[in-house]
């Protein structure tokens, strides 16, 4: 009912409480709450009640009381609903190669056999020291030391693998004054083992933006080092004492990384099924990027046996060393 008052102005009368309500819950649009980037959606038997449902009967019309039906069970409510898992359900695998496109340059020599101009009792004494930067099988092309890594996978982070990551006994050692592993990936959280397998006194700094330390090792000795942040790419750490030392590590907060073996090959589990942007890292190549720096999108199914992803790392983009 509407009335008027004596400037003409529309007046609404005998809405009451009910269509107030009615009106109220029309403006909400109807959404649930969220909670951090999740939409949590009410329960199908939630007991708030629906507003602005209940049939209305003619005037002057009749109205028969159905006789009580048999409660029914919704199929929603039959079962509970799974729990959710990945992207599009489940997880898999993602795995493949990474090899040379055209020749392989020869290995520079960093430091020959019984020359080196810092402890060469240790250094370089019975073989030459050469460089890492570029490492090709022969038989496979395949490329070695290359860091394939999800910087921001897209579903459900399998739990499994993510403790995995932050318990696995990392160890980072030098001996012989080389670096080893060349090319380390690991996981926020997890304890680096660094440690001096040599006779002679080594240190280590970290140039890594959101992990830098610089430690002193002495003969044979170890220390634990933590790493407490995520790294938006891979970062060099050196030794100030024997300069040609070099090695590169990749600080992640999830589980999705890899570093190619000596034929190339690589291998992710658990990976979240969907399309999910892979990086391909190799530190010869201008800026280190062969696919996109934000990475390449890549379709990961939910199977045991998923088709290899590989990717190419082309001779004609390598710097000179």
């Amino acid at each position: 009912m509407i009335l008027f008052s004596r400037n003409r102005k529309p007046v609404l009368a005998g809405l009451g409480l009910a269509a107030t309500l009615l009106l109220t819950v029309a403006g909400c649009g109807g959404k649930g709450t969220e909670s951090g980037d999740a939409f949590v959606v009410p329960e199908a038997n939630s007991n708030v009640p629906t507003v602005g449902t209940t049939p209305t009967t003619p005037a002057g019309a009749t109205t028969t009381t159905p006789a009580a039906a048999t409660p029914t069970t919704s199929p929603a409510a039959a079962s509970p609903a799974p729990a959710a898992t990945g992207a599009t359900g489940g997880w898999g695998t993602l795995k493949g190669r990474i090899t040379l496109k055209g020749i392989p340059p020869k290995p520079k020599e960093l430091v020959a056999k019984g020359q080196s101009p810092k402890d060469p009792e240790t250094c370089a004494k019975d073989a030459p020291i050469n460089s890492e930067r570029l490492v090709v099988d022969e038989a496979t092309k395949g490329v070695k030391n290359v860091l394939v890594y999800i910087p921001k996978p897209v579903g459900i982070v399998n739990e499994e693998s993510k403790k995995n990551a932050m318990t696995a006994e990392v160890v980072f050692d030098q001996e012989k004054c080389v670096f080893k592993p060349h090319v380390l990936a690991l996981m926020t959280g997890a304890k680096v083992d660094l440690k001096n397998s040599d006779s002679v006194n080594h240190n280590i700094n970290s140039r890594l933006k959101n992990n830098p330390f610089n430690k002193l090792l002495s003969a044979a000795s170890d220390t634990p080092q933590p790493v407490e942040a995520a790294e938006r790419s891979p970062g060099e750490l050196t030794c100030d004492i024997h300069p040609w030392m070099k090695a590169y590590w990749l600080v992640l907060d999830n589980p999705y990384f890899a570093v190619t073996d000596e034929q190339g090959n690589y291998e992710i589990k658990n990976v979240p099924a969907g399309t999910q942007k892979v990086v391909v890292w190799q530190e010869a190549i201008a800026k280190g990027f062969v696919t996109s720096p934000s990475g390449d999108a890549v379709e990961v199914k939910a199977n045991d046996a998923p088709p290899p992803k590989d990717f190419t790392v082309d001779a004609s983009k390598l710097l000179p060393e």
